[in-house]
């Protein structure tokens, strides 16, 4: 199907006033409107980022506490244990609360859970087993807001705890300190920290309590990576953290990420997207593969040689991560494809014995993608299924969860991301239980595929300078994402797959200029152009530095052909919709062999997948044939229903395509042909 373009409107006049009063381009003032910063205030707001966003971190109900309490087994010497979560959020915010504590001398020490033995979230044998240390407070991080039976359990081996997490809260809360945006009375304004974000404002409350005050600076760059790697909104105090802590990531004194930098980055600039691609996948992997606590110590240690090693180790995990990743993404496109019912469940639910636990989540992402359904995946062991799912807006899968609640053993997470761990006996009840909340969420609403585009570009507004400006808008990421353009009627010159073959390296004409452009995740088999077509293209851009030589640069995010929007096109596809038939849109033999005939030949050339609105086009190159919309339409439905031909279609794109030449037929025969003929008032065929 075409996915929908929401190209956004601007007033011109609030475009005009906002240019004069910042100095600025229209094509940058439209992206701040794009972003709701109409007014001259908002807008210099936004750009500056300072930490006047930020907000008192004494706000939250339980802060007081939080900080009186730390202090005081700072001052006599009781062990701490941080309690976090093995990713990468958990990783950062257990090294912050540990750094800040040990800054102002207390004793503590930290434990994450074993992702295989363990499974997520606070539990009571480890929490034995840090009693068993001398522990006599614990503090969660990134987790513990689920923790209602193990914080009574540590209360009974004498150990206060305080949870300080950011996940949903559910019905029941644990009868302890809590400090957490999302709980209802939090007293914080802000909803939208990361757990690190969470750990962030503590490390800052105690900083003010210490007189130091020079904590939200000092302490964003580990509240920068986790905040990234958790995709939090980069808004109001996210913003603020993310830009400062970038721009300080090289001057942390943090050994490990000064190894883990030069390793991935060299001198390469540090942004967001480094931060997604290269360092957080690397700190990701302790915890997908093998101890996440290794990732903490990467972080807080001070020995440079050790911090080397675990660079070295990690790297390591990581390639072994995406061998493990693509493996599955395999296995469980096999699945999808051998069951005859995937199509129709609204949501994909898939398990095997020998999946990775720490590894199915990135997987399940994947899967979301390409299907457009919501997607869990389980690893199995003897008695329970671990599952990571993946949601489509504006699906909320933490209130699915809560609502199927009686088939899960627990679970926990966000809108779109969760964890569950069911029985594996129950699989199958837990799968036809989530399709059931999505069937009843699709009676009254759809999936939001659509992409939001914040300016459809003219002939040159692609240019050098402009791009350049949008740098001030970063940091970038969810809620202030890199701007996405289109442009029509850009020819393609050239059309190449990368070195691996997993993606599309194309020459494009925009206007005056011309561009690379890249389409990841398209293999040459997907992609259905052909140099010399007009396409209408949806993009980001940026700049790319070569031999000291500077160019625009596209990643492209949708394409499509131009002729889809002509108004002859319209009409035609119009009347299909309405099951409107004239007399001219009835195909004869001769348009069904000339259809037939290009068909075959694109077979022949592995060519499987084609966009229906360039059929007639390249069938009139190839064959000095004209065939009409309509006469396409008709002919591929009666070719498919004769068996000369099969393929999958969802109105845009054709694919899976099979010829079978040995089919002899009448096209007297078909059913549809009979039907439109007499819909038009003729035979066709007489």
């Amino acid at each position: 199907m075409l996915r929908k373009w929401n190209i956004r409107q601007q007033n011109s006049q609030d475009v005009e006033s906002l240019r004069k009063a910042l100095g600025c381009s229209h094509f940058f003032a439209r992206i701040l409107i794009n972003r709701g910063y109409i007014t001259t205030d908002d807008a210099s707001a936004f750009l500056k980022a300072d930490s006047s966003v930020l907000g008192d971190p004494y706000l939250f109900k339980a802060m007081d506490y939080t900080a009186a309490r730390i202090e005081k087994a700072i001052l006599q010497k009781e062990r701490i244990t941080v309690y976090g979560d093995y990713d990468v959020d958990g990783i950062t915010a257990t090294s912050l609360m540990v750094k800040a504590i040990r800054e102002l001398g207390g004793v503590v020490d930290y434990y994450i859970p074993n992702r295989f033995d363990e499974g997520y979230g606070v539990n009571s044998s480890a929490v034995e087993k840090i009693a068993k240390r001398g522990t006599k407070l614990i503090i969660t991080v990134d987790t513990g807001i689920t923790a209602v039976d193990e914080v009574e359990y540590a209360k009974n081996l004498g150990i206060e705890v305080i949870i300080t997490d950011h996940h949903e809260c559910q019905a029941e809360l644990p009868k302890t300190t809590i400090v957490n945006p999302k709980q209802p009375d939090s007293g914080y304004p802000f909803p939208h920290l990361a757990g690190v974000g969470v750990v962030y404002k503590i490390a800052c409350a105690l900083d003010a309590r210490y007189g130091k005050g020079d904590g939200a600076r000092r302490y964003a760059p580990l509240a920068a990576i986790g905040t990234v790697a958790d995709i939090m909104p980069l808004i109001g105090e996210n913003r603020y953290i993310v830009r400062s802590g970038l721009a300080d990531l090289r001057n942390t004194g943090c050994k490990g990420l000064d190894k883990m930098i030069e390793r991935c980055l060299g001198e390469k600039p540090i942004d967001t997207a480094a931060i997604s691609f290269m360092i957080a996948p690397r700190i990701n992997a302790a915890g997908r593969l093998g101890n996440a606590e290794t990732g903490v110590e990467l972080l807080i240690t001070e020995d440079e040689a050790r911090a080397e090693q675990i660079v070295e180790q990690l790297c390591r995990e990581n390639n072994r991560r995406q061998e493990i990743e693509n493996r599955i993404l395999t296995d469980a496109i096999a699945l999808m494809e051998k069951d005859p019912l995937a199509d129709k469940r609204s949501a994909i639910v898939l398990w095997q014995k020998d999946w990775h636990n720490g590894v199915v989540g990135i997987v399940a992402s994947r899967l979301k993608d390409r299907y457009m359904k919501p997607c869990f995946l389980f690893s199995l062991n003897e008695e329970f299924a671990k599952g990571s799912g993946r949601s489509m807006q504006p699906f909320n899968l933490f209130d699915a969860l809560t609502n199927i609640s009686d088939t899960c053993e627990k679970f926990g997470g966000h809108t779109l991301a969760a964890g569950v761990l069911v029985k594996r006996n129950r699989l199958r009840e837990f799968r036809d239980a989530l399709c059931k909340e999505v069937d009843r969420f699709l009676e009254s609403n759809t999936f939001d595929c659509s992409i939001d585009i914040d300016c459809e570009l003219q002939d040159g507004d692609l240019n050098l300078n402009n791009i350049k400006a949008l740098d001030a808008l970063a940091p970038f990421g969810r809620k202030n994402s890199l701007p996405i353009f289109c442009m029509r009627k850009v020819r393609l010159l050239g059309a190449t797959p990368t070195a691996n073959g997993n993606h599309m390296r194309l020459t494009l004409q925009c206007g005056h200029l011309r561009t690379t452009a890249f389409y990841f995740n398209v293999a040459p088999k997907d992609f259905c152009y052909q140099p010399g077509d007009l396409i209408d293209i949806v993009f980001e851009a940026e700049i790319n530095t070569y031999n000291g030589r500077q160019s625009v640069q596209l990643s492209l995010k949708d394409v499509r052909s131009s002729r889809c929007g002509e108004k002859s096109v319209r009409e035609q596809m119009g009347r299909l919709s309405a099951g409107a038939v004239y007399s001219e849109d009835v195909p004869s033999r001769d348009d069904a062999v000339a259809l037939y005939l290009y068909l075959k030949r694109q077979v022949e050339k592995e060519r499987l997948k084609l966009d229906f609105y360039t059929l007639p086009e390249y069938i009139e190159k190839e064959q000095r044939y004209n065939l009409s919309y309509t006469k396409t339409h008709y002919s591929l439905e009666i070719l498919r229903e004769l068996g000369v031909i099969e393929y999958e279609s969802d109105g845009v794109y054709i694919s899976e395509l099979k010829i079978y030449p040995e089919v002899r037929v009448s096209l007297r025969d078909s059913e549809i042909l009979r039907n439109i003929s007499k819909k038009a008032g003729e035979h066709a065929w007489s």
